[in-house]
């Protein structure tokens, strides 16, 4: 069982599809390879049938628990279901299956939460946070300016490249984004400023490896030798470690938390998504442009920002009436 959910997870990878994305789905097929077996003894997807899964779905939604001791969420129910019916599909595709018994799961509704936005005051101090005197403060302070002013991904930013961004002209080009499509966003005048301290300063420090060691700490080197050191690599990434290779999706989502626990408050890299499309709405941008700024393919993805909005709204005029 476990060889087919590899061949599955490797066909993602190279369709290009999110790391969240083939990282929940791994997930999810673990835990349902665990429950047919202690369940009902299965060892091969052919002897999985339509009821079973259903009653995986019931012990998913009744008995399983998180981390916290919680009972999972229908929108987490939803999610794991509909990695379990993309599975059997592809399973279908190649040939290895005859017919898909998650054909008809029914996946649960549940209503949307809305996004958690800051207010411009709150991502300013957020923003601000790095320590601009060293390369990594200023890589951080030009990462999070660029995710503030763009709207982009997680991933999206993780895989730029230095091709891919034009600061004479203010633009970011977005490769291979959610859907496999390209598209390319403007940069603010402070998102192009900070990247261009970062690509000049920071960035060649950090890709010759100077700042290799633990924490801050420099490696002691010979003043008259000016080539990079053995383990410096060359690559075309954008946002570099202290090791001189390509910043980790990981990397990118401990700084955020690092800085948000810093200055007391609650944050994620995708964070910065939904402040730059609150924000942009808040200040009268069209929601089409702020569509076409997020990638979205369907405009009901982008209108979950305006229910935000509409939120502010009547927060405002709740406070404002309790005035006495």
């Amino acid at each position: 069982m476990n060889r087919a959910v590899d061949a599955y997870l490797a066909e993602l990878e190279a369709r290009h599809f999110s790391h969240s994305r083939r990282a929940h789905g791994a997930r999810t097929l673990e835990r349902l390879i665990l429950y047919l077996r202690e369940a009902h003894s299965i060892t091969d997807w052919r002897a999985v049938n339509e009821t079973q899964l259903r009653d995986f779905a019931v012990y998913a939604a009744t008995r399983h628990r998180s981390p916290r001791g919680k009972l999972i969420s229908a929108a987490t129910l939803r999610q794991w279901l509909s990695s379990i019916r993309c599975f059997f599909a592809w399973q279908c595709t190649h040939g290895h299956l005859l017919h898909s018994p998650a054909a008809r799961l029914v996946l649960p509704r549940g209503e949307q939460p809305l996004p958690h936005v800051l207010n411009e005051s709150e991502i300013a101090r957020l923003i601000e946070s790095p320590d601009i005197k060293t390369a990594i403060g200023l890589r951080d302070r030009a990462m999070m300016e660029t995710l503030y002013a763009t709207g982009i991904r997680h991933a999206e930013a993780q895989k730029l490249d230095l091709y891919d961004v034009d600061t004479a002209a203010h633009r970011l080009t977005v490769r291979l984004g959610k859907g496999q499509r390209d598209r390319m966003v403007p940069l603010t005048e402070t998102a192009s400023h900070w990247l261009t301290r970062y690509v000049t300063v920071a960035r060649p420090e950090l890709a010759a490896g100077k700042l290799w060691g633990k924490g801050k700490r420099r490696i002691k080197r010979n003043r008259s030798q000016s080539s990079p050191t053995p383990w410096a690599i060359s690559t075309p990434a954008l946002w570099l470690a202290v090791t001189g290779r390509r910043l980790s999706y990981q990397m990118i989502a401990d700084r955020i938390r690092d800085y948000a626990l810093r200055v007391e408050l609650k944050a994620s890299v995708h964070t910065f998504r939904h402040c730059c499309a609150t924000h942009l709405l808040r200040g009268g941008a069209s929601i089409r442009h702020v569509q076409q700024l997020l990638g979205h393919r369907d405009l009901s993805t982008t209108e979950i920002y305006t229910h935000v909005e509409i939120s502010d709204l009547q927060e405002a005029v709740e406070t404002a009436s309790n005035k006495p």
